[in-house]
């Protein structure tokens, strides 16, 4: 192992309040094609999730952990079938 600790998912409102600086800390390199000013909601998290896991290197991946729903890591962390995508 690596050393470094899962990340541990945020409640929804710090969520949304790490999801909204993210996208404009990455804006330039993973959502150029988005509007700068756009406000992330609830339902843009996955967006944000999915730029960050593609274009945000090793940070933005790991970030975008805190970003996921407490019971989705839950689920996986609790011997559900993990797949490799």
């Amino acid at each position: 192992m690596s050393g470094t600790p899962a990340p541990v998912p945020l409640p929804r409102d710090e969520r949304l309040e790490l999801a909204n600086r993210l996208y404009r800390e990455y804006h330039a390199r993973c959502f150029w094609h988005s509007p700068r000013d756009l406000v992330i909601t609830e339902e843009l998290i996955p967006l944000v999730v999915n730029g960050l896991r593609a274009h945000g290197g090793r940070r933005g991946f790991i970030l975008s952990g805190k970003l996921r729903p407490r019971e989705a890591t839950r689920r996986t962390s609790e011997g559900g079938p993990r797949e490799c995508r």
